[in-house]
């Protein structure tokens, strides 16, 4: 925009020629001082100032877009954080003990082999689950480096 601006001002040119002839060597030196007076540029200096709000109006969409997938990934983050909370406080605990409590009953005679392994089947999905939480935290925190543009060479927490 500012050079659209600029260029509304005479710009003045030197031009030097040199002709070598036999005889007659001839040397000219020219000054050109173009004056704009029904060019005022007003077309490329409208379209430079529409380029540039073009390129503020795509910076800011650019910007709103990384927010909400930032907003996006540290909800993730949060919710993966809560479930990995909830299963080191209890949930993979208590399926453990359940696993224990029917294996013991099983060996007692006090239940069938169908009990066991359905505690199995439940502390499997229960650390499946576990592991799906940790993935997604660990994701979701990779998404936000991304988005953050940090080095994601560095170790992760």
């Amino acid at each position: 925009m500012n050079y659209e601006t600029a260029l509304r001002r005479p710009q003045p040119a030197l031009r030097t020629e040199a002709e070598t002839l036999p005889d007659n060597p001839s040397f000219r030196i020219g000054i050109a001082l173009p004056v704009p007076l029904w060019n005022r540029r007003e077309g490329p200096i409208a379209e430079a100032v529409a380029a540039v709000r073009q390129a503020n109006q795509l910076a800011q969409a650019q910007q709103i877009q990384i927010l909400a997938a930032l907003e996006g990934a540290h909800g993730r983050y949060q919710v993966a954080g809560q479930q990995i909370a909830s299963f080191e406080q209890g949930v993979l605990r208590d399926a453990e003990l359940a696993l224990q409590a029917a294996e013991t009953a099983y060996q007692l005679g006090e239940r069938g082999i169908m009990e066991v392994l359905d505690a199995q089947r439940l502390l499997r999905t229960v650390r499946q689950d576990y592991l799906n939480a940790q993935y997604e935290q660990r994701s979701a925190l990779l998404e936000i480096d991304q988005l953050r543009a940090e080095d994601l060479r560095r170790p992760i927490p």
